[in-house]
């Protein structure tokens, strides 16, 4: 009698202690997923801001008609912008809209097509469609893993892009006096002191380039790398050899 009392005692405690378990894991990854939420959000804040900024910098490579359309959708975390491509398709997936982004050739509103292409992966990485996650679990490992990369990627190829010209695509890191230098094409070294940034002393040859957008999209990688923690990855630590030998993943 005594030994079927204890039995059913043990029985109780550990379906009990189970129960306990499951409830402080769930707990733990609702957690998680509060704490992601707050990364997606602050990433797609982040996308504002470069689109600001990048627009104050290439100022005839977007479209102003369009600029508060962008923005809206961003904030409100909607799907319901299509551009369409040289030929006039519509495009269909955020690769299609950064290779148009960085296509060599003459494109009209680039930084649109750049601005949407991001914000279009970070949705498809987050599944912003189904925005409501209870849990850190139902994050997709695959497509925040992309993410990650993509970002190293895309921030790369935005400081180092040249269109068939030998141009710069997108302005970002360079300084006033070396915009000038290279929209005046001087031969002569001795007229970079003559240029209006140099003159006016906004600038000096030994001003320090501007990082400011690389540390907007080192910001956005970070928050990635906070969601991978919370999803149970470790992010890898990505070289400069893997980023040039990439193209975006998809």
């Amino acid at each position: 009698m005594y030994k079927k009392i204890l039995l059913i005692t043990i029985f109780v405690t550990l379906f009990s202690g189970c129960n306990n378990y499951n409830k402080v894991n769930q707990l733990f990854q609702t957690q998680r997923a509060v704490s992601i939420s707050q990364d997606y959000k602050d990433i797609l804040n982040l996308v504002i801001k470069y689109k600001n900024k990048l627009d104050k910098r290439n100022p005839k490579h977007y479209n102003k008609d369009f600029k508060s359309a962008i923005f809206k959708q961003i904030e409100l975390i909607e799907k319901n912008i299509t551009l369409k491509d040289t030929n006039d398709n519509r495009l269909a997936n955020y690769k299609q809209y950064l290779d148009l982004a960085f296509n060599k050739k003459g494109i009209k509103y680039r930084n649109d097509y750049l601005i949407l292409g991001l914000y279009y992966m970070i949705y498809d990485a987050y599944s912003l469609e189904k925005i409501h996650k209870f849990t850190a679990f139902n994050y997709d490992n695959d497509k925040l893993t992309k993410l990650y990369k993509n970002l190293y990627i895309l921030r790369w190829k935005i400081r180092t892009a040249k269109d068939i010209n030998g141009n710069y695509l997108f302005l970002t890191w360079q300084n006033n006096w070396q915009i000038e230098y290279m929209n005046k094409k001087i031969n002569d070294l001795n007229d970079i002191r003559k240029l209006n940034s140099i003159i006016s002393k906004q600038e000096n040859l030994m001003s320090h380039s501007n990082f400011s957008f690389e540390i907007i999209l080192s910001m956005m990688i970070n928050r990635v790398e906070s969601t991978l923690r919370n999803i149970g990855t470790e992010p890898s630590d990505i070289a400069i050899d893997t980023i040039t030998s990439l193209v975006f993943l998809i």
